[in-house]
């Protein structure tokens, strides 16, 4: 094990890095506002769309904001979390008990890449959700 760099070894144990368990998190914590299991005191719309299942309205920051409250208005909780959640295809956010979202949510994860930066190695992207879906295909196949 000692000779395999960091993402090989995530792989190896069968475990999600940091990021992506934040990640996941994010998305079930969506799923338990959206289901009414736990407060959505932050105020997410959620919709109905026939073709992708339930989705969140994510919220969005007025134009004339400065560029650094912009930037940590898109990284709060309601707006990345809500970007994570409309990722998911419908037959993941439309699962009706938390036990089948989880098994189903970990499932797709499994299919997403997972190679989080790691000094001294080339990175592709920042390892997020949001960076690797338009590199993957619908069926979850590295492109």
């Amino acid at each position: 094990m000692r000779d395999l760099n960091y993402w090989d070894r995530l792989k190896q144990l069968g475990i999600l890095s940091l990021q992506r368990r934040r990640e996941r998190y994010n998305i079930i914590m969506v799923w338990k506002m959206a289901n009414g299991e736990a407060p959505n005191n932050i105020g997410i719309r959620f919709y109905q769309n026939h073709r992708l299942g339930k989705r969140a309205e994510v919220p969005t920051c007025p134009t004339n904001t400065q560029s650094s409250v912009a930037t940590k208005f898109q990284n709060s909780f309601a707006s990345r979390a809500t970007r994570l959640w409309n990722t998911l295809p419908s037959d993941v956010n439309s699962a009706k008990d938390l036990a089948g979202f989880k098994i189903l949510l970990g499932k797709w994860l499994k299919r997403m890449p997972d190679r989080p930066p790691v000094p001294g190695y080339t990175r592709q992207n920042n390892n997020s959700i949001l960076d690797w879906i338009p590199l993957v295909s619908r069926e979850g196949e590295a492109l």
